[in-house]
């Protein structure tokens, strides 16, 4: 997520009290009925080259976490399994050493019912799969069970299930190539022409101009991370075939995705054009790659920061079906990630909004979401949800 420095770059008084209270060393419990599970999967698509591989002889991997509603207590797992590591490689703050999860690994699937909805999140640019835990967490104590893909090479880091670390590659010709285009002076200048728009075509023109300064992050990497979830999505069927913990448990005729920054413009692409795909959230990813041009095919949601303030019709008008825009006043990029709750550095990306209203915004409207389109429930208001904040919201429905 730190090209969107370039581009881009439930319940208050719960979160509040959390915070004033200093009791970081858990994060929030989720509001379901349910407890939650995790576990690790990792896939190779061996009908893809690895594009990050200069060789261009190894097929294209991808590692997943996985969160699932159970009725099984266990251990807290932490936050980050490898804190240790993670801390001395990558300049995390001992914050996280020691920070628990609502999560416990290797528990059953709830069998509460037969089998539950499923979701596929993607991270955003140079971040991690457990980058919204909070988030993940929640909605599978609502019932969903959760993919979380790690991107190999424009994800900060990823773990196997077998514990190994795989990392960014700086030696990488496309990753020199993707840093060289966040550096060009050019694309700064127009991404601060972002915040002084008035008018859709002149919004429109923001996001078509970054693209053509920036085609490999903001043309192909779109599209390379929809490929990774579209193969999922591929692979969802023989995991609830053959699966210890998931078999028979994955209801796939109602699929969802939703993404964060990078993973957000991903899952636009993805909901373009696969019809297994029922419902998607871009949460402050904006509209670049095909967006800027195609309808998306699904019900969709954009939840985004201050910086889209005005946004909201355009980005409702990129849907043929129902579509919500909900923009979060004095809130920056990355108060939609766990960071806002536990920031990693000091100038992290956060507005002036209180840290836990984003993140209880994003659970509420999220959740309320797939509720209405992948549950069925005509009881979800979303209109009526997004006036108990301080948002623009706009809605074609």
């Amino acid at each position: 997520m730190e090209v969107f420095r370039l581009l881009t770059l439930v319940l208050i008084s719960f979160f509040t009290s959390f915070l004033c209270n200093g009791q970081k060393n858990q994060l929030p419990k989720p509001s379901g009925k349910y407890l939650v599970g995790i576990d690790y999967l990792s896939f190779t698509d061996k009908s893809r080259k690895e594009l990050f591989d200069n060789s261009d002889l190894s097929y294209r991997e991808i590692t997943v976490k996985i969160w699932y509603p159970t009725d099984k207590k266990g251990e807290f797992a932490r936050y980050l399994e490898n804190a240790q590591l993670i801390i001395e490689n990558f300049n995390f703050p001992e914050t996280y050493r020691n920070l628990l999860s609502n999560s416990f690994k290797g528990v059953p699937v709830s069998n509460a019912e037969k089998t539950f909805p499923v979701l596929i999140f993607s991270h955003g640019w140079g971040e991690h799969f457990s980058q919204n835990t909070i988030l993940m967490e929640e909605l599978a104590s609502h019932g969903y069970i959760v993919f979380s893909i790690g991107h190999h090479y424009e994800s900060k880091f990823s773990f196997y299930p077998d514990g190994r670390m795989i990392t960014m590659d700086n030696t990488s010709e496309r990753f020199i190539r993707i840093m060289n285009e966040q550096q060009n002076p050019e694309a700064i200048e127009v991404y601060r022409e972002m915040f002084q728009t008035d008018t859709d075509s002149e919004r429109v023109l923001i996001f078509v101009k970054t693209s053509n300064l920036m085609p490999t992050l903001l043309k192909e990497s779109p599209n390379y991370w929809a490929e990774d979830i579209k193969f999922l999505i591929n692979e969802l069927d023989d995991v609830n075939k053959t699966n210890e913990i998931l078999k028979n448990k994955l209801d796939l005729n109602r699929i969802g995705v939703l993404g964060m920054s990078m993973g957000g413009i991903a899952a636009n692409e993805v909901c373009i054009e696969n019809s297994m795909v029922k419902a998607g959230v871009n949460i402050d990813g904006g509209i670049y790659g095909s967006t800027i041009d195609t309808l998306i095919n699904t019900p969709f949601m954009f939840i985004n920061s201050q910086r889209y303030f005005g946004y909201g019709n355009l980005f409702v008008s990129k849907s043929g079906k129902d579509c919500y825009s909900i923009t979060v006043r004095n809130s920056d990029h990355y108060n939609f990630t766990d960071y806002a709750l536990y920031p990693i550095q000091p100038n992290m990306m956060v507005g002036t909004v209180n840290a836990a209203l984003p993140v209880e915004i994003m659970n509420s409207m999220i959740l309320a979401f797939f509720e209405k389109y992948l549950i069925g429930r005509n009881d979800q208001d979303l209109q009526t949800i997004s006036q108990k904040y301080d948002v623009e919201y706009v809605s074609n429905e």
